[in-house]
């Protein structure tokens, strides 16, 4: 009875209560849509800022010349991942020891760093390179940093010039394998070594396999030393 009549004495109290009561009830009836767009606000900018990234990190996926690791050129193929790169390389010298080795780097706007791991015979040597990519010119160009057996080995630039967009078609380059060089060259030597073969029992006389006719010409032609195994039709009458 008190509470109704309050109410009667205050009707506006009344209204206030019911206008609180009613946005309550509204606020509440929204808000799972009011969570939607906030969702669909966060998934748009964050959609827009992987956007604005991908834009300010240039592709390099590519096969690479690279001048300055070697004395010739360094093919290297790119694969990319966002801002991390990772790949190949490889040397094929036309004279000299082939190799094969590994990339690893990332890029930052224009700014690319990559380390080329490789082994050439018994030596393991990493290059560092650390460049800016020029759109203009589609290349690569920086300092370059060798380090072998934990001590730097040479400081210097290099370049990159982009050959081929398909990296599906790079091959790694054939190297021999360890010890293979010296059996090779083993075996050659063996197949130029004179051979020596024994004429009579009583006397060996050691003579090659690989005659030079030209010095029986020499004898023909002063009449000194024994003749008599020259071939037939080597006469000294068919000598000018």
């Amino acid at each position: 009875m008190v509470l109704l009549f309050i109410l009667a004495a205050y009707p506006s109290l009344a209204q206030s209560l019911n206008n609180s009561t009613n946005e309550t009830n509204i606020r509440d009836a929204s808000s799972p849509q009011e969570s939607r767009s906030l969702a669909n606000e966060s998934d748009t900018s964050s959609t827009s800022f992987n956007e604005s990234l991908q834009a300010s990190v240039p592709n390099l996926s590519y096969i690479w010349s690279v001048t300055g690791i070697e004395p010739g050129q360094v093919i290297v193929v790119l694969k990319q991942g966002g801002r991390n790169l990772y790949g190949q390389a490889k040397y094929e010298p036309d004279s000299g020891q082939p190799w094969n080795g590994e990339v690893v780097g990332s890029v930052e706007g224009d700014s690319v760093d990559l380390v080329v791991t490789f082994q050439n015979g018994t030596e393991e040597t990493a290059t560092y390179l650390k460049g800016n990519f020029i759109d203009a010119s589609q290349s690569i160009k920086g300092d370059l940093i060798k380090v072998s057996n934990g001590q730097i080995t040479e400081r210097s630039m290099f370049e990159a010039v982009w050959i081929n967009p398909d990296i599906s078609s790079y091959t790694p380059a054939v190297v021999p394998l360890p010890g293979a060089a010296s059996a090779v060259a083993s075996r050659e030597a063996r197949n130029s070594t004179p051979q020596i073969s024994t004429e009579n029992s009583t006397t060996a006389q050691s003579k090659s396999y690989f005659h030079d006719i030209h010095e029986d010409a020499d004898r023909i032609m002063t009449g000194v030393g024994d003749i008599s195994q020259i071939p037939i039709g080597m006469g000294g009458s068919g000598l000018a």
